[in-house]
């Protein structure tokens, strides 16, 4: 899961370049990528930055969505 959500960041410019555009500070957002996960807040505007360059949106396996409980890791 680290790898995908580096991967991602990457895709989008770069951890600083998405604090920038998330206004967020770089090493907040290096942090959640460092750890694997997104948080969920963050899903809607993250969707935005990858259509603007013409990404394929995340998959919500990156985000630290709720679950209920016996709800699996990636499963929404």
């Amino acid at each position: 899961m680290n790898h995908d959500v580096r991967h991602f960041i990457s895709s989008l410019g770069g951890y600083r370049d998405v604090a920038k555009r998330l206004e967020k500070k770089p090493t907040t957002v290096h942090t959640h990528m460092q750890a694997g996960t997104l948080p969920a807040t963050w899903y809607d505007a993250l969707c935005r930055l990858a259509r603007e360059r013409g990404l394929r949106e995340p998959e919500r396996a990156l985000f630290n969505f709720l679950r209920l409980d016996g709800e699996r890791q990636g499963v929404a």
